[in-house]
């Protein structure tokens, strides 16, 4: 059954919903995150730059959530960002996206393993934000997963 990333995005995160943020899915099961302009637009009639971090951001949140249920670690886990880095190369001036990287798979087995290990990892993630094909912003973060605290 696919996941619907969307539903999780806007359940997990309300600003996604402002933002408007939407799901592609690409053909090696990476999950594209796209915004229109219109809700993020600042006042030079560009991107907002805080919105172009925010989907990069979640473009990684999503990321950790996919490789967790690859590894079939369920979903009572805490995903932070500890830290994040976005590098604005153009103004964004339409819709835009944002898509990781793919992650190597010496790093995923890594990250998997110490969860499982120690029920905390970090992993690493580069994000590209793109425009009309044109790439405007590069991330890089870094993600906290820990095991949910029973409440």
């Amino acid at each position: 059954m696919a996941r619907d990333w969307t539903d999780l995005i806007c359940s997990n995160i309300p600003l996604a919903r402002a933002m408007q943020i939407g799901t592609e899915l690409v053909d090696d099961g990476r999950v594209r995150l796209t915004a229109p302009l219109a809700p993020n637009v600042n006042d030079k009639g560009t991107g907002f730059g805080g919105s172009v971090a925010t989907l990069a951001t979640v473009a990684g949140w999503i990321e950790v959530q996919r490789q967790l249920a690859a590894a079939d670690i369920d979903t009572s886990v805490e995903i932070v960002i500890q830290r994040g880095e976005t590098r604005y190369l153009v103004p964004v001036t339409s819709d835009f996206s944002a898509l990781v990287e793919p992650v190597d798979e010496a790093s995923v087995d890594r990250f998997v393993r110490m969860f499982q290990k120690r029920g905390m990892a970090r992993l690493s993630l580069s994000a590209e934000v793109l425009c009309q094909g044109l790439s405007c912003a590069s991330f890089q973060g870094e993600y906290v997963v820990t095991r949910a605290s029973a409440s």
